[in-house]
């Protein structure tokens, strides 16, 4: 089974390439088997959501979306036109249905919550055994603005839009252009062999930022584990100063954080994708890792 991913264009469609968005539910529970857990990051613009709460797309770094398709688990599609003018177009056409449906789908959804609380408020008196059919009355209906504040909206794990808008598929053989339009949205190579790397050796990797790295590194579904290694941006050690104050403070960073800092690079001189149609498959990777002991 391959999962399919979708990487919409600018403008000029293959000119640029924003972030791989994966719609599809059944396709986020595949990544998720095999270790790619991405980010969700759909809301509806007029209720905001906590993060616990937000539901499709699913984000993918672009090393993931390599990743994926140079492993024969994933294709491409690209939505070759521009994304405003299609979404205008078919609002014009199909706006009105699609309001009355989303409309209706919301009404169904608040009479279905409020079936369930007041069901399970019921059972709640009963277990209190509050059984008067008066008093029972009373408190339910006293009970109304606070079932109202809890009702919550659900945000569709499909979209409408999506599926009226025209995708072509790239297929198997991703071109070169397009990987290098993928490599290009962060521009060094050799973060990708690092992702590869970890990857290959079973870590589940996400983005790093909050710890002032490249990547986080699991030892499994971030479910279950807390993530053990802060992964700094690929590093030319042998060509490249190291700025020791830099070194000393990653270092405490990581020992507070109780996580491990590690740079790492390829030994090869080689910055990108060869030119047929896979990209480089790198073992010459070296990892050092980095704690701050304490003295004195």
């Amino acid at each position: 089974m391959t999962v399919t991913i979708n990487l919409i264009g600018g403008s000029e469609c293959y000119n640029s390439l924003l972030t791989p968005l994966v719609f599809n539910i059944d396709d986020i529970k595949k990544l998720r088997e095999l270790g790619i857990c991405g980010i969700l990051s759909g809301t509806l613009p007029t209720a905001s959501q906590q993060n616990i709460f937000l539901t499709v797309p699913l984000k993918l770094m672009v090393e993931e979306a390599i990743w994926l398709h140079i492993k024969g688990l994933a294709k491409f599609k690209v939505l070759r036109c521009n994304l405003l003018d299609s979404i205008n177009e078919i609002l014009e056409k199909d706006g009105e249905q699609i309001e009355k449906t989303a409309k209706l789908r919301l009404k169904k959804s608040f009479d279905l919550q409020r079936e369930y609380k007041k069901e399970q408020h019921l059972l709640k008196l009963e277990r209190l055994g509050i059984t008067d059919s008066e008093r029972i009355e009373k408190n339910v209906n006293g009970n109304d603005k606070l079932l109202e504040a809890a009702l919550f909206i659900e945000t569709p794990t499909t979209s409408n839009l999506l599926n009226n808008i025209h995708l072509s598929s790239v297929g198997w053989g991703i071109s070169d252009k397009l990987l290098k339009i993928l490599i290009s949205q962060y521009g060094n190579w050799d973060n990708y062999l690092l992702f590869q790397a970890l990857r290959d050796k079973g870590y589940v990797l996400a983005p790093g930022g909050r710890f002032g790295g490249k990547f986080i590194a699991y030892p499994g579904d971030p479910l279950r584990y807390h993530s053990h290694m802060i992964i700094r941006d690929a590093l030319h050690y042998r060509e490249q100063p190291i700025d020791f104050l830099e070194l000393a403070a990653n270092a405490r960073l990581g020992t507070g954080v109780k996580k491990i800092w590690v740079i790492g690079s390829s030994t090869e001189t080689d910055k990108g994708p060869t030119n047929n149609d896979k990209a480089i498959v790198d073992d010459n990777i070296s990892f050092y890792s980095i704690e701050w002991a304490g003295f004195g």
